[in-house]
């Protein structure tokens, strides 16, 4: 599912969203699967616009080969202190081509995201979304799923 059709299903979770992806917040960490089957950890700085949740990938990243391979990401905020309040999301990734799509994607982007063309552009469909934030050892969480998601977590 797009983000902003998940917007629309969850306005606050997608807010909490929108608030801890942002560049402001810190670098997300984005998972992808290298070649060998084993996992991949890399910053980034996602993109929301208009056309939803993007991922910009430069052509000389490793991660753009992960991606057009498998296209399953995970994505997850950088953890701040003192509420050590997060948000992840699963999915899969699509990518983006030709300049109209590009432009109209990344749209409205609060980062003010400007896509070179040394830039691949990604976008990211929904499967799961989780929010979390510990008090006292305690977490509060709220989470949702795509409807018939398949590999979403039980």
């Amino acid at each position: 599912m797009l983000w902003t059709v998940f917007a629309q299903q969850e306005p606050e979770l997608a807010r909490l969203g929108e608030r801890l992806l942002d560049e402001n917040h810190g670098y997300t960490f984005l998972s992808t699967v290298a070649a060998d089957g084993s996992p991949r950890i890399h910053p980034i700085a996602p993109i929301l616009g208009a056309g939803g949740l993007c991922v910009a990938i430069t052509h000389s990243s490793p991660k753009l080969a992960d991606l057009r391979r498998e296209p399953r990401i995970a994505l997850h905020s950088t953890v701040v202190p003192p509420d050590d309040e997060e948000f992840a999301v699963r999915g899969v990734v699509r990518e983006v081509e030709g300049d109209r799509a590009r432009t109209a994607a990344v749209a409205g982007a609060q980062s003010g995201a400007h896509l070179s063309e040394a830039m691949v552009l990604f976008e990211v469909d929904l499967r799961e979304v989780g929010w979390a934030r510990w008090s006292q050892d305690q977490p509060a969480r709220r989470r949702w799923r795509a409807t018939g998601a398949p590999g979403a977590l039980s």
